[in-house]
């Protein structure tokens, strides 16, 4: 029997059906200060079980331009535009299992290459000339030991706010074996880093000799100067490892690892408001790592399986089992073994 093109398209061991935004055929109207939705006919929706799933998405009243699936197995049940104009989405709660699942299998891979990724970033540090690798190198380093974002030229431009690819020379301070770093991040918040190693130290102590105000810079052929972008520092993570990583699976590592190592060192809870409160604040002591809110920490960074192995013991097993390795430590290695 032939298969329709719309099963092929359904996620393995769901009953979900892939859609596009433009399948979401219920819009939200506002009357007053509550909602109405009508469908793509634009009728009143009645149906006592179909608003009954709509209220359940729980789309923030400040959302604009919501359009909601008509079908309750679509995998992406809602979108909407936030306060600041970002594109929104609500999924259906199989789909964010099934995203789960990957993003797991998306960490494991990232495991597995970095001794392969770190031994490339040191290697290119160590590089006599001044060359692009160099710096997009010091790049590397600079987010997978601070877990910073990758920076956006025009957020630095507009907003005076910066990240790793558009830190300028005076956000640094630099010692024979220390980099301090202390600049306005993304939101204007403060961040302050210090990163005890003698080679990136050496490495942005030269690099910072070459004229301009950025700190990560290289030397062109014709012998001037340029900075780096952060589109370079995300193409140079995929060529060093041979797989698609970005500076977002850093920092998503960064928070799974230290997610498990708060785990782990902390007091067994056997009470769910004792777990929900551990949790908490776990939560809120990676965000201040990542400088980011406990509520994205939570649902963008921090898998839930992870979570769920600690309780199940999982978690625990594998850290017994994980010995660290040369680019990879213990906690890193064990969070590999429950991606495998």
């Amino acid at each position: 029997m032939p298969v329709s093109p719309q099963a092929k398209r359904r996620p393995a061991k769901t009953r979900l059906r892939r859609v596009s935004s433009d399948e979401l055929t219920i819009r939200r109207v506002r009357h007053g200060r509550f909602f109405g939705y009508r469908d793509a006919q634009g009728e009143k929706i009645t149906d006592e079980d179909m608003l009954a799933r709509i209220r359940s998405l729980a789309i923030p009243p400040a959302y604009e331009d919501v359009r909601i699936a008509a079908d309750p197995q679509a995998h992406l049940q809602a979108i909407g535009h936030d306060e600041a104009g970002r594109t929104q989405h609500r999924y259906h709660p199989e789909w964010e299992k099934v995203r789960e699942r990957r993003k797991l299998k998306r960490l494991g891979r990232l495991i597995a290459v970095l001794p392969k990724l770190r031994a490339q970033i040191a290697a290119d540090m160590r590089a006599h000339a001044l060359s692009h690798q160099k710096a997009l190198a010091c790049a590397a380093a600079i987010i997978d030991r601070c877990h910073l974002r990758v920076g956006n030229e025009s957020y630095a431009e507009n907003n005076g706010s910066h990240g790793t690819s558009t830190l300028l020379k005076r956000h640094a301070t630099l010692t024979d074996t220390r980099v301090a770093l202390h600049f306005r991040g993304k939101g204007g918040k403060e961040i302050a880093c210090a990163i005890d190693d003698a080679a990136l130290a050496r490495a942005l102590a030269r690099i910072a000799k070459l004229p301009g105000r950025r700190l990560l810079q290289y030397r062109r052929e014709d012998g001037s100067s340029a900075p780096i972008r952060a589109a370079e520092v995300n193409s140079y993570l995929k060529d060093a490892c041979g797989l698609p990583v970005s500076s977002k699976d850093l920092r998503m590592l960064a928070a799974n690892a230290a997610a498990a190592e708060l785990l782990l060192a902390g007091e067994e809870v056997t009470s769910e408001t004792g777990r929900k409160r551990q949790l908490a604040d776990i939560m809120r002591t990676i965000s201040e790592r990542l400088v980011n809110t406990p509520a994205v920490v939570r649902k963008s960074y921090v898998h839930a399986i992870v979570i769920d192995a600690y309780a199940s013991g999982r978690l625990q097993r594998s850290y017994a089992k994980a010995r660290a390795r040369a680019g990879c430590s213990r906690i890193e290695r064990a969070l590999g073994l429950l991606a495998a």
